[in-house]
């Protein structure tokens, strides 16, 4: 649907951006001059001119054009033939094309479809057929004579054997020093030198020579250790003497175990077989969080998860304020102590707590644990207005009554609680019908192809007596569909407002939406 502009539009020297010409498949019988158009079925852009091809008479033209026929200037060479409809061009003169260096041309077709078809030709004269590439200085050449590859030259280089691998490639490694060079060895085949250490752990079993009970062990760094066993029944002393380099002792300890001062557990594993029971009379440290369900907690984590859960205090006289909760203590009563979560059901109304006001039912809780003889603020509280008063209005939200409230059908509707306001029609607004025939308060005026409604918005029927033109807005309507149209609106600043169309309008053709801010 288009809008319609009832008068001449303004840009004010401003783009008009991403605008398209009116689509049409056939020329109208009649236009307006400078009016333009897009001629589907003619694939072209027209405009209506006041002398159509020099006949006298106006008429649709193509953009550019004054004629059937477009504005071409033959020149050297260059014929172009008068024709009504298709312009057509052609070469009079003589095009000679020959073909070039290693390029052959193919001539086809005949008069003005002749077509050129471009060979390259690998052949240089001496008819060799083998693979090459055409190089820089224009001349077929064959790849040879490379170098072996080096650590500054590209080159090519020999495969340590054609064999191929049956295993299967290890992925890619992210990990430090992973990442390994290729190098030539004396037969000039790539190889790469892996690091590598043996990691395994293997477990000997160890025969002690007669008469002692020391066994020696080599270490890894050339230095020996003896390691002494002992002990009673069922238990197993170690002793190291002397040396270095030994990495690991496994050791099977069999019934019960005394540890004289500490055991140290790295990466390893604590495990208490199922029937027995632990006994420590000292502290046992373990990691702050817990992960798996059956770990233990640590002090630090039942404190932070029992936080919050506090004990009810009692009553609270918010008259008296009974208990103290504000640090200043009266008739005898100091402030006491308090951990997070604790927290007082209101009693007795009043303000006593901060200058809060406060009914029976109301919540306190203590979100900042109070030691006793401090004096906190009202930041260690939550408070919570529990009962059901009603609600009242104040421009600070903190000292505003909150309850109950009643609202009015007309306006608002509810659903489970939720309020919305209804819509609400303007009541400074007016809808004039542009009708100077039927409406005292409207005047129409013609003249020069332009009609002109006066509205005086100071009538009773409209704003009244004192109401200003410089502050309504106008919105103009088709009466008929309601759609918008766009006409020349003026306000005179005291009491009336002009409408002027063009060209001439009838009454009651059009609606004016008038609202006075």
């Amino acid at each position: 649907m288009a809008i319609n502009f009832l008068n001449t539009v303004d840009f004010n020297k401003n783009q008009l951006n991403f605008a398209v010409i009116q689509n049409l498949g056939a020329d109208p019988g009649t236009g307006v001059v400078g009016q333009i158009i897009f001629n589907t079925t003619d694939d072209t852009l027209k405009q209506y001119v006041a002398d159509k091809e020099g006949s006298g008479n106006p008429g649709w033209v193509e953009v550019g054009s004054t004629s059937a026929v477009e504005s071409l200037v033959a020149g050297t060479g260059i014929g172009i033939s008068s024709a009504i409809g298709n312009v057509t061009v052609r070469n009079i003169g003589l095009v000679t094309v020959l073909d070039g260096t290693y390029i052959d041309l193919t001539k086809g077709g005949g008069g003005d479809n002749t077509q050129l078809t471009a060979d390259l030709s690998a052949i240089d004269g001496t008819s060799d057929s083998t693979t090459r590439f055409l190089s820089k200085d224009n001349t077929w050449d064959i790849v040879s004579n490379i170098s072996k590859a080096t650590s500054t030259a590209l080159g090519t280089v020999k495969l340590f054997s054609d064999t191929d691998q049956s295993v299967v490639a290890t992925a890619v490694s992210a990990v430090t020093a992973r990442t390994y060079g290729v190098q030539f060895n004396s037969s000039d085949q790539m190889v790469v030198n892996v690091p590598w250490t043996d990691t395994n752990v293997v477990t000997y079993t160890l025969t002690v020579p007669a008469s002692t009970t020391n066994i020696k062990l080599t270490g890894s760094d050339g230095n020996d250790t003896d390691v002494t066993l002992s002990g009673t029944t069922g238990q197993t002393g170690v002793d190291r003497i002397t040396g270095v380099g030994v990495n690991e002792l496994r050791v099977k300890l069999l019934d019960d175990v005394t540890i004289a001062n500490n055991l140290s557990l790295t990466n390893g594993v604590f495990t208490q077989i199922a029937g027995g029971q632990n006994k420590f009379e000292g502290q046992v440290t373990i990691p702050t969080t817990p992960v798996a369900s059956t770990d233990a907690a640590s002090k630090a984590y039942v404190d932070l998860v029992a936080a919050g859960v506090g004990v009810y205090q009692g009553a609270y006289n918010a008259s008296t304020e009974s208990p103290v909760l504000t640090g200043v203590g009266h008739d005898g009563l100091t402030q006491l102590a308090y951990e997070v979560g604790d927290y007082f059901v209101v009693s007795v109304a009043g303000s006593a707590f901060f200058s809060v006001e406060l009914e029976p039912g109301d919540f306190i809780f203590v979100d900042v644990a109070i030691t006793a003889g401090s004096v906190p603020t009202l930041a260690n509280y939550t408070y919570i207005i529990a009962d059901a008063n009603i609600a009242g209005l104040s421009a600070n939200a903190a000292t505003v009554d909150r309850g109950v409230a009643g609202f009015d059908s007309a306006y608002f509707s509810a659903d489970v609680g939720w309020i919305s306001l209804k819509p609400q029609s303007n009541p400074y607004s007016r809808a004039v019908l542009l009708d100077g025939a039927t409406l005292s308060y409207v005047t129409r005026a013609s003249a020069g192809g332009e009609t002109t409604f006066t509205i005086v918005i100071t009538d009773a029927a409209l704003f009244g007596t004192g109401a200003l033109a410089a502050n309504c807005s106008v919105e103009i309507v088709a009466t008929s569909g309601r759609q918008t149209v766009y006409a020349d609106v003026t306000g005179n600043g005291t009491g009336s407002i002009d409408i002027k169309f063009v060209p001439d309008v009838t009454d009651a053709t059009y609606t004016a939406l008038i609202s006075y801010i």
